[in-house]
């Protein structure tokens, strides 16, 4: 399941799981949504760093869905990674995505931190 924690008034922490699930995306979404309500939208830092996929196709489309629902209401991501592939699909996706989001490897969450924040 994902977690959720607010670092400031609209900037959330999100860890995400070993394996992201079809539901995780319905469950979060009205803490998400409720946020953006209230700040207009959003900077997210995402700990990916133990993220290794999702349990199945149906949890991809989900997390696709989310995002391409949610982009727009987003500023910035910043994310934090342990593998090579993270880096090579965040590189993949920024091109589509429209908030900036860059790549932090484990280890430089505070850089990430600072950056998300500013």
């Amino acid at each position: 399941m994902i977690k959720i924690d607010n670092i400031s008034d609209n900037v959330l922490r999100v860890t995400a799981p070993e394996k992201l699930k079809a539901d995780d995306f319905h469950q979060i979404a009205p803490q998400v949504d409720s946020i953006i309500s209230r700040y207009g939208k959003i900077r997210l830092l995402i700990d990916a760093s133990g993220f290794n996929g999702w349990e199945n196709i149906t949890a991809f489309e989900n997390h696709a869905g989310f995002v391409k629902n949610h982009q727009r209401k987003v500023d910035r991501i910043a994310v934090i990674v342990a593998h090579d592939w993270q880096h090579w699909l965040i590189g993949a996706v920024r091109v589509f995505l429209h908030p900036e989001v860059r790549a932090y490897d484990k280890g430089h969450e505070s850089e990430a931190l600072q950056w998300i924040v500013r």
